[in-house]
């Protein structure tokens, strides 16, 4: 009876052992992989939040090319008013600044183009799904997916009427003109030569041309202040997803 005890004893202390032995494989297996998931995750966060850097600055010079093409754009406004002006009530204006203002007018063709490679970077590469803020994922897809995809059908439909605008300048009035590539330059535009046409410039055509460019004109510039507006919105989001706010 005693050997049997014994035997027993030892199978009990044997099993016992084992099965801690293995608890403590398991568990250093369990937490060797808990750990190297969060360092996968720690890495994962780190490239997200560098991503959203990048697309913070990529915003930054986004709203400033906005800025400068709205100087833009109101300078033309500017032009197209006074030549509205003075086809309206018959006021007399030098040649020189009719050109110089039909010329400006045209200069509206410059459009804003906005860089889209680092929201397709956070997308392809997953990174995405990262984003704590549901509100930020939902305003980049809105801004990148439809916004700025509707801004580029404008952007078209604008440029399309501003290229033939300019050629009938040049077939007109045989205007040969210059623009500083610089939005907001002081003196963006020189006029090298012309032939001043009075009876094209009094034509229903032209008339035409500057309501139609005013109207335009008046559009994109209301276009880009929403822009702007959606821009430092998702600044102020990626900003507090990295913590930065």
């Amino acid at each position: 009876m005693a050997v049997k005890t014994n035997q027993s004893g030892s199978i009990k202390y044997f099993l016992i052992k084992y099965s801690f032995e293995f608890i403590v494989i398991i568990l250093g297996i369990l937490i060797s992989l808990l750990l190297e998931q969060n360092r996968q995750n720690s890495i994962e966060i780190d490239r997200k939040n560098n991503t959203i850097k990048q697309l913070v600055n990529v915003i930054e010079e986004d709203i400033n090319q906005i800025d400068g093409f709205l100087y833009l754009q109101t300078y033309s406004l500017i032009s197209a008013n006074k030549v509205l002006s003075n086809l309206n009530n018959k006021k007399v204006m030098p040649e020189d600044s009719i050109v110089f203002h039909l010329s400006s007018v045209g200069r509206a063709l410059r459009s804003f183009f906005p860089q889209q490679g680092i929201f397709d970077q956070l997308v392809s590469s997953d990174l995405i799904k990262m984003i704590e803020s549901d509100l930020l994922k939902t305003k980049l897809f809105k801004l990148y997916n439809e916004d700025l995809r509707r801004h580029d059908v404008h952007t078209k439909e604008y440029d399309a009427f501003f290229l033939d605008y300019n050629y009938r300048l040049s077939e007109h009035f045989f205007l040969q003109d210059s623009w500083v590539k610089k939005p907001n330059h002081s003196n963006p535009i020189s006029i090298d030569s012309y032939k001043f046409n009075p009876d094209y410039y009094r034509s229903r055509k032209v008339f035409a041309d500057i309501i139609e460019s005013k109207s335009n004109i008046q559009s994109y510039i209301n276009e880009l202040i929403y822009l702007k507006e959606i821009f430092i919105d998702l600044k102020t989001l990626c900003l507090s997803e990295i913590g930065e706010a």
